[in-house]
């Protein structure tokens, strides 16, 4: 009896440590609640010249495609580039009037800066980060997380052509024709390319 109890407790430790993993596979996939915006930013960053490309892609909860940006700018590291990433897309959440959202990046330290202690943080980050919680507080909700990089494949995409200079401007329905093929990459619905 003892035997049988130890094999079906070994049994379903094996079955939610696989299906915890396929739960930390599938976050970066799955859509997002109804009437919520998934947000992912990403930046791209050379040391040599400072440049900085900054990439934001916006989906509904039908994981639709319905806007995003790419710009350039200087950032003195990679993390200043990843918070300025995450304030545009911040600002460009604000600016489409989408009430609840959820922002995705690949920067861990990033997303604990802006969920954490901010004041425990880089000081160089400190004003971005102070004002994109600030920008946060508009929204009815708002939450961020980190994804792995395969998961934000479009914000990273984004990014590289914006410091490339292959794209610099907000898309308001319709991605560039460069970033459709990774949106569709993603498996995710994209409009058609014009």
């Amino acid at each position: 009896m003892i035997s049988i109890l130890c094999g079906v407790l070994l049994g379903m430790r094996f079955w939610r440590r696989i299906l915890m993993m396929a739960k930390g596979w599938l976050d970066g996939c799955l859509h997002p609640p109804f009437s919520v915006y998934k947000i992912n930013i990403d930046a791209s960053w050379v040391s040599t010249t400072l440049q900085a490309g900054l990439g934001v892609v916006v989906r509904n909860s039908a994981s639709n495609f319905i806007g995003g940006c790419c710009v350039t700018r200087l950032a003195s590291s990679a993390i200043e580039a990843e918070a300025h990433a995450a304030l545009k897309g911040v600002k460009l959440a604000a600016e489409m009037g989408l009430p609840n959202v959820v922002f995705e990046s690949d920067s861990k330290e990033l997303v604990q800066s802006i969920k954490g202690n901010i004041l425990k943080g880089r000081w160089m980050i400190y004003p971005i980060l102070s004002t994109i919680r600030r920008q946060c507080s508009s929204f009815i909700s708002c939450s961020w997380h980190w994804v792995p990089r395969g998961a934000n494949r479009a914000a990273d995409a984004a990014a590289q052509r914006a410091r490339r200079r292959m794209c610099d401007k907000v898309w308001a329905s319709r991605p560039p024709s460069s970033l459709v093929f990774v949106l569709q990459a993603d498996g995710l619905p994209c409009p058609p390319r014009c």
